[in-house]
């Protein structure tokens, strides 16, 4: 009888550590399934070069870099863009483990755009972020086309800006152009729901 139960035993260890097995083996295929950046930040060539707070060159595949933060346990930030392309990368790293935190493309001039992501960090993604989401009715590529076609100005002219917004009184996402026309300034609100121009005024220029 002892024997038996001895025996019985021994199964059931046996059995529980198979167990325990195919979970650890599911939760590494998990971790080899999941996203994850190896990118870190050069502080050493940050901190040999920067000036004034911040450190600016240019790079082949980034074009025009800026990179400053670091001080008093901040996270470091860098926003880069090429020549004659009107949307730049931004980037986020962690201070102490100089880990890639935040990575997205920006307009030049104001706004965030595209899928962001955030990682932890270990690398490993944490969430992403669909900036582009409310304005999927009338997205970029229409105001770009309004823009240049209709209002006929170059979008790299310093005079010329492009934000947008989502209100916080009626939740409606909204464009905003602004230009400037001798010694004005013209303003146009567009309903990103519907592609209309909800508002439309010009006002001096005050100096």
């Amino acid at each position: 009888m002892i024997r038996q139960i001895i025996i019985l035993l021994t199964l059931l260890v046996v059995i529980g550590s198979c167990k325990a097995q195919d979970n650890s083996s599911n939760n590494i295929k998990k971790n080899k399934n999941m996203e994850r950046t190896t990118e870190k930040f050069d502080s050493w060539k940050y901190y040999t070069h920067r000036e004034n707070d911040d450190y600016e060159f240019k790079s082949y595949l980034k074009g025009k870099v800026r990179q400053f933060g670091g001080e008093n346990g901040s996270n470091y930030f860098e926003y880069a863009k090429k020549d004659k392309e009107l949307f730049g990368t931004y980037r986020e790293y962690y201070n102490k483990s100089k880990t890639l935190k935040l990575i997205g493309k920006y307009y030049y001039n104001d706004f965030e755009s595209g899928i962001w992501k955030e990682y932890d960090e270990n690398g490993y993604l944490i969430a992403e972020y669909d900036q582009d989401a409310p304005y999927k009715n009338y997205p970029w590529e229409k105001v770009e086309k309004f823009v240049k076609e209709e209002l006929k100005l170059d979008l790299f002219d310093k005079n010329v800006s492009i934000r947008r917004y989502v209100s916080d009184k009626t939740n409606i996402p909204v464009w905003v152009i602004h230009y400037k026309v001798g010694p004005n300034i013209v303003s146009i609100k567009i309903n990103a729901n519907t592609g209309e121009i909800i508002k439309k005024g010009t006002n001096p220029i005050i100096k």
